[in-house]
Formats: C-alpha cells, structure tokens, sequence
C-alpha cells in the first residue's frame, strides 16, 4: 500500500517515474557522464565512466548508488560526491526535496507558467529568470516576449519587423530604442525583396507570434 508521501507524490512524477532527474557531466578533466534519479522513496546516482578504447578496462558497465532517503541524509560519502560533480546548490535541493519540499512551480504546464510571467513586470521576470534553468529560458523565450512586445509598442507590426524578429528574437526588439530599430528595418527592407517579406509575414500569421515556446535562451534546476 502506498504511502502518504507517496500518494502526495503520485500527480508530479514525471513520465520516467521521478519526481527529480538531472544528467550531466562531470567537471574537468572528467568526462564522465552523470545522473541525479530521484523517486518517491529513493535517491539514486549513476556514473557512466568515459575511458579512452585503447585502455585494457575501456568496458565497463554503469555504476550506480542507491539509497533511501533517510539512508542519503547519512551517506557523507554520496552527498561529497553530488556537492563536487553538482555543486552545493543541487545537495541543499535534494536536501529539501527529500524533506518534503516539492517544487511545484516548476511542476506546472509550460504555457501556465508563461500565463504567471507575462503578469509580472520586467524586474521582476529578470529576477525569476536567474532562479533555475526552466525559468530562465521561459524568461527569455519568444512565445512570452512576442506578446510582451504586441503590449508595450505603438511600433506597426509589419513584414520587415516580423523578419527581423525571426532573425534577433523579440526580446532583444523590446529593448531596442526606437532610433535602432527603425536603422534596423531599413537595412532589412534592403536586405530583403518585397515578396520574400511578404511571404513571411503571411507564414506568421499562420503560426502566431508565440507559437510553441521557442527560447533564445538556454533550456530545470
């Protein structure tokens, strides 16, 4: 029978079965792969060793360590390792995480967390942008700041304005001055035949200015 914080757990698994997972590699000069599994009751961590092939033991099979969680708050030597592969941040998370400190911000559907940033003001999604990985690629993606843009400008939505915002992003126009962006719709007006622009624009509209969730940014914790 499932435990409590099982049943608490159940709704924010991910398709996997964790309620946490990271993959990374380990710091120079290692090349180590690495991965963070987290389920509802267990901490594991696996190494993939990458050895050169012309080495006699260049075949080894994925190590891994596993522990219960209250077996990982005692494992100084597990908790060493994440700290020196991960940092001290990720062990302070998981630390939290197997404390009960689930993370369901970061747990919500994309699109409803782009409906929460797009309410904020522009300090504010600065600072949510420097929290996690997640948040600082919708901070910077072009589905939020298209509409940020169609908000705050008086600036016609024209077929050289969507082709530039296709080639800089739209967050980078939001913050060009009006004196730089009109430079740099002339250049692409010259840059570009008319029917090409046109052609494009008629695209956009088809597919909308924050279709998907496409980021200038980097991709959660």
């Amino acid at each position: 029978m499932a435990s409590k914080w099982e049943r608490r757990c159940k709704p924010w698994l991910n398709e996997d079965g964790s309620l946490y997972s990271r993959t990374d590699v380990a710091p120079a000069p290692s090349k180590d792969f690495l991965q963070l599994f987290v389920t509802a009751n267990e901490v594991i961590f696996r190494v993939w060793k990458i050895i050169p092939p012309t080495r006699a033991d260049a075949v080894q099979q994925p190590s891994q360590t596993v522990c219960t969680y209250s077996e990982f708050i005692d494992d100084e030597r597990l908790r060493a390792t994440i700290a020196r592969n991960f940092g001290e941040h990720e062990l302070q998370y998981l630390d939290r995480l197997v404390a009960g400190q689930i993370d369901y911000l970061c747990r919500l559907p994309r699109k409803i967390l782009l409906r929460i940033i797009f309410n904020l003001d522009l300090v504010s999604i600065a600072k949510l942008s420097q929290t996690n990985r997640l948040f600082r690629e919708l901070c910077s993606c072009d589905a939020l700041w298209s509409k940020l843009y169609l908000q705050h400008t008086t600036q016609p939505i024209t077929p050289d304005l969507l082709m530039l915002s296709d080639q800089k992003g739209w967050k980078e126009l939001f913050f060009t001055n009006k004196l730089q962006l009109q430079m740099m719709l002339k250049r692409q007006a010259e840059k570009q035949p008319r029917d090409k622009r046109f052609a494009f624009a008629e695209k956009f509209s088809k597919g909308g200015a924050s279709k998907g969730g496409s980021s200038k940014g980097a991709s959660n914790h």
